[in-house]
């Protein structure tokens, strides 16, 4: 079950992502400024999540991994996700103001256009934050810690990268800025000794993101 899990985590969705985005951009380089209906997209990716999540669960129940979701609110890791949460956001203010590049990126297609699509992009926030920090600072993390490397910063690194991979449908600038981003949760979840904290940063994140960001991105990509 390790194995398999692995496989879909580590190579499936990395290649389903990277084709993903390969076709986005023919259909841009074809049509232009290509518009699409976002609900289907975010009812897509929530049950995606939810999908891989039921096979991690499946996947550390057989291993027997013990994966801790309740984190420790002190001052030492609500400081530290303050501090992480201001450090991502300014990264990504300024990727947006000092990118040439826009025309790369694929993030204005998955942001919500109206009321109806901001409330279900809240909501795909929600299940992506439980469900990725679920899987890849849980799950793969421990299946990495424990069966491969037994070196914290090891395991870490490579749940950071496979994470990076797997959102590919961003591209490629998107996939190298997403590592540190990965590193910085699972540090988190070192300090606060669970998921929990973790989770709450990370759907505060991609809100944040939208709520700041969204109008800028849509701006410069010319949607």
């Amino acid at each position: 079950m390790s194995l398999f899990f692995f496989i879909i985590i580590a190579a499936a969705l990395p290649y389903l992502s990277a084709m993903s985005y390969k076709n986005i951009k023919a259909l841009e380089a074809e049509a232009g400024d290509v518009q699409f209906a976002k609900t289907p997209i975010y009812l897509q990716s929530m049950a995606l999540q939810l999908v891989l999540a039921g096979l991690a669960y499946i996947t550390a129940g057989s291993l027997d991994l013990k994966i801790v979701i309740n984190s420790t609110f002190n001052l030492l890791s609500i400081g530290a996700s303050l501090v992480f949460l201001i450090a991502a956001l300014l990264i990504a203010w300024l990727g947006q103001k000092y990118n040439q590049q826009q025309e790369e990126s694929t993030l204005h297609h998955l942001l919500p256009d109206t009321a109806r699509d901001r409330i279900l992009w809240i909501l795909a926030c929600v299940v992506a934050a439980f469900c990725e920090e679920y899987v890849y600072r849980g799950v793969l993390f421990q299946l990495l810690y424990k069966e491969t490397f037994p070196l914290w910063i090891a395991a870490a690194g490579c749940s950071a990268v496979i994470f990076a991979f797997g959102h590919g449908t961003q591209g490629q600038r998107a996939i190298l800025q997403i590592i540190p981003f990965a590193l910085g949760f699972h540090a988190l979840v070192y300090i606060s000794g669970g998921l929990l904290l973790p989770m709450i940063v990370h759907f505060l994140y991609n809100v944040l993101v939208e709520l700041l960001f969204g109008r800028r991105i849509k701006e410069k990509t010319g949607l």
